[in-house]
């Protein structure tokens, strides 16, 4: 295994191209020499062509390299690029970037630096305070000023004695003018690992349809989720892995025990402890299992992408009343507000990848807003991200006590709003009740705590009725006073509930026997005049028929995007479905088993349309991943294996110090989903079910232009 290939491969090889030949251009990538006289001339790109680099920082003032002094701090007081020291770039975003030493450390602005200035230390972290963004001076192509992102000042040196510090506007002052000169030697920022050569494809196939799978409910924002504090670690952050997935003791407490919907929605129970350590060691998460830990972390998302993933609708979720319910959250628990930040979080997101790629545009990860947009990115064999809305309370439409929160106008305003924000589809209902639709009953312990959610957010709890379909339905689950007592010990907002208790439910598989509401049925026609893509999973199977129904009358197609998550589909829906050109995911299974669910989705394709079988993972959706096979030990996925197109070979996947193996972890994060369907490719069926996979993302980008084209 090979401990630099991160870098390599966080960093697109046309990038490096580019960077190489302006580099070669001023003679700039020679090796490192101790012997010469002369440095290589400086980098006379911008700022983006640092990227993941390698460079020595010279002054101009002065002539002189910058070193390490001690383990706190810098000087420019070096002769030559063979005595400077190597610094690494690793950027935090679009033009700003931190800049790590061969030991470790950071140039930073010391302790107490103001807005005036101040000294310039080694930091042992990354922190606001070593992120610089990089600035060209007019008329200075090879030299850069270094300003502080924390303070706004810049650094400088004092050509005499070397000494660095911080000082206000020196951008035409010599004195913080710098160049960065190729160098060798650098020790890379730490990262995960993507663990894949070659290169994957680009292109379209030759009738013009793009090949690829598609993974349509993928909540990459769920940690914002519920206020923030109930699923632990980022999918990204600007100064790195360390930041992004350390350990979360200050959110699950240092042994766990303050997991308590982790707890719950594990094991039934909100008592539990874990493991906290994440970053380097992760020897306590991520687990298939985990459910409120972070899976989606970008690198992870990028070893999909090798794999071939090719378009993702990133769901952004929220449901009030988990928020308001649990001990610690974010004060403001409106819906609408954390859709919006999810929303600029993709954005960020995307500026994040386009850094460590080498400038806007260049990254392998794209927002897109229409068809033809994303076929586009595909055929540059980039991966396509659509925004959805997975929302218990749509545009802010509660219900509570039977009276809707909302109006029309609210939903006609909502639509502009979330369409302007680059949202392109939208869920109905998620896991309560609102004033548009009711919401799909769930089993065991997780449904339990979603009827409480129900009765915290609306004022009622589920009112059950028989299933509109032949094995719809669940058995409704309850808690006695005592027990529902015990959890407002744990969940102190629920203590006005304890009292008065939950009610019975008899025996046997019932539906909730809320539908669709006027609102709602005047929300779809809105949706459909808008041409927006409609998932009709969570909504109560009388309300998803409802839809079905108004959908056959428009010939209008619609999305169900992790089928079977959130009420049971019965044949004749699906066969709607698909007759209305609609499009369907199934869920994530261990190898065999998605495989049977791939093919038998293929009884239910309809002519004349192209079809196709998604993946709706819903990582970061509180759903579990598949685990280990129980066989793994005598009948185990080889390693290397090769993507299902041949073009990218795939070692075991390696975050820090921990090396992750489909055999003993499952798909512990989403990164191990290409193993994951390299083990589905040796199953009964395998090959068949790849084949379907790999043709979603041309059956989901039909889907849309249907929507998008209908009149």
């Amino acid at each position: 295994m090979r401990a630099q290939l991160p870098v390599k491969r966080l960093v697109p090889v046309a990038v490096m191209t580019s960077l190489a030949a302006a580099l070669a251009s001023t003679g700039a990538l020679a090796a490192r020499r101790p012997a010469r006289k002369r440095a290589p001339p400086p980098i006379t790109r911008t700022s983006d062509a640092l990227a993941n680099g390698c460079f020595a920082l010279r002054s101009v003032a002065s002539g002189r390299f910058l070193t390490v002094v001690g383990t706190t701090g810098y000087a420019v007081d070096a002769g030559s690029v063979a005595s400077a020291a190597p610094l690494y770039l690793k950027p935090t975003g679009l033009g700003t970037f931190l800049l790590y030493d061969t030991i470790g450390g950071l140039v930073s602005v010391g302790e107490g630096v103001t807005v005036s200035g101040g000294v310039i230390a080694r930091a042992p972290a990354a922190g606001r305070a070593s992120e610089w963004a990089v600035v060209a001076p007019q008329q200075r192509g090879a030299a850069f000023v270094l300003r502080s992102t924390l303070t706004g000042t810049e650094l400088v040196v004092t050509p005499a004695t070397g000494t660095l510090s911080a000082a206000r506007e020196t951008l035409a002052n010599h004195v913080g003018w710098f160049e960065f000169v190729a160098d060798t030697g650098c020790t890379p920022f730490p990262e995960a690992q993507v663990n894949a050569t070659g290169r994957t494809f680009a292109g379209t196939n030759k009738d013009g349809t793009v090949f690829g799978f598609v993974d349509d409910h993928l909540p990459i924002t769920g940690d914002m989720r519920g206020g923030g504090d109930v699923i632990y670690g980022e999918a990204f952050d600007r100064f790195g892995v360390p930041a992004a997935l350390g350990q979360d003791a200050k959110v699950h407490g240092p042994d766990g025990s303050l997991d308590l919907t982790g707890n719950l929605l594990r094991n039934g129970s909100p008592l539990g402890t874990h493991d906290t350590h994440g970053w380097p060691t992760f020897t306590g998460w991520p687990v298939y299992n985990t459910q409120t830990h972070q899976q989606v972390y970008y690198v992870w998302l990028q070893r999909a992408w090798e794999a071939g993933e090719r378009l993702v609708v990133a769901q952004t979720v929220d449901d009030e009343a988990l928020c308001r319910i649990e001990p610690r959250h974010n004060p403001d628990c409106d819906e609408t507000h954390s859709i919006e930040a999810q929303i600029h979080r993709l954005r960020a997101l995307q500026d994040y990848v386009d850094a460590q790629s080498g400038g806007s545009g260049r990254g392998w990860f794209r927002l897109v807003y229409s068809p033809a947009q994303a076929r586009q990115v595909i055929k540059a064999g980039k991966l396509a991200v659509i925004i959805g809305i997975e929302s218990s309370d749509l545009f802010g439409c509660s219900v509570h006590l039977g009276k809707p929160q909302c109006t029309r106008a609210d939903i006609d305003r909502g639509i502009r709003v979330y369409k302007r924000l680059g949202v392109r589809g939208m869920f109905v209902a998620h896991w309560v009740d609102n004033a548009l639709s009711g919401a799909a009953l769930e089993g065991g312990a997780k449904g339990v705590f979603i009827n409480i959610l129900n009765r915290f957010q609306t004022g009622r709890y589920f009112t059950t009725g028989p299933c509109p379909g032949v094995g719809q339905g669940v058995q409704v689950h309850t808690l006695s006073k005592s027990l529902l007592g015990a959890l407002a010990g744990f969940f102190p907002a629920v203590r006005s509930l304890a009292a008065r208790g939950m009610p019975t439910y008899p025996a046997g598989l019932h539906c909730n026997a809320r539908g669709l509401t006027p609102l709602g049925r005047y929300l779809i026609t809105q949706l459909i005049a808008q041409h927006m893509l409609i998932e009709v999973d969570h909504m109560s199977e009388l309300a998803r028929d409802e839809v079905l129904s108004i959908a056959a009358q428009a010939h209008y197609p619609l999305i169900s995007s992790h089928n079977g998550t959130g009420g049971e589909w019965t044949a004749s829906e699906l066969a709607q479905l698909y007759r209305l050109g609609g499009f369907a995911a199934v869920t994530p299974d261990m190898a065999s088993a998605l495989a049977t669910k791939i093919l038998r989705m293929a009884h239910y394709q309809a002519r004349p349309y192209y079809f196709g079988v998604g993946i709706g993972t819903d990582t970061n959706g509180f759903a579990s991943l598949p685990g280990p096979r129980p066989d793994a030990s005598v009948n185990p996925l080889r390693y290397p294996f090769r993507s299902y197109d041949g073009k990218v070979t795939f070692e075991r996947e390696q975050t820090g110090t921990r090396v992750f193996d489909l055999n003993v972890d499952g798909v512990a994060h989403y990164g191990l989903l290409p193993d994951l369907l390299a083990d589905m490719e040796r199953a009964r069926g395998g090959r068949q079910a790849l084949a379907l996979l790999f043709r979603s993302a041309e059956a989901y980008l039909e889907t849309w232009q249907r929507a998008v084209s209908h009149r």
